[in-house]
């Protein structure tokens, strides 16, 4: 994965991110800080649950490539913004 791609993902996330932080809170979004059910929400690689209201017309759709997914880089870019998140309060 380029360093352009990476930044690109960065970016989208800490958008969703952001989305989410403004509809709800870092415990309900994560389902009580569980790192896995972080990755789902922000549903880079697809939303896998029936997407709320105020998501439905925020460009939550796929984002990511399955290969970008199986990737180790997009392992530790979500691993790395859910660290952040939580050091700093929840707020990117």
């Amino acid at each position: 994965m380029t360093n352009e791609r990476k930044v690109e993902i960065i970016n989208e996330a800490k958008r969703r991110l952001s989305l989410w932080l403004e509809n709800s809170t870092f415990e309900e979004m994560t389902f009580y800080y569980s790192q896995i059910r972080f990755h789902m929400a922000l549903g880079l690689i697809g939303y896998p649950f029936e997407k709320p209201e105020w998501m439905k017309d925020k460009g939550f759709d796929k984002f990511i490539s399955k290969v970008e997914f199986d990737s180790g880089d997009y392992d530790k870019i979500i691993s790395d913004l859910f660290d952040e998140a939580l050091k700093h309060n929840y707020k990117i």
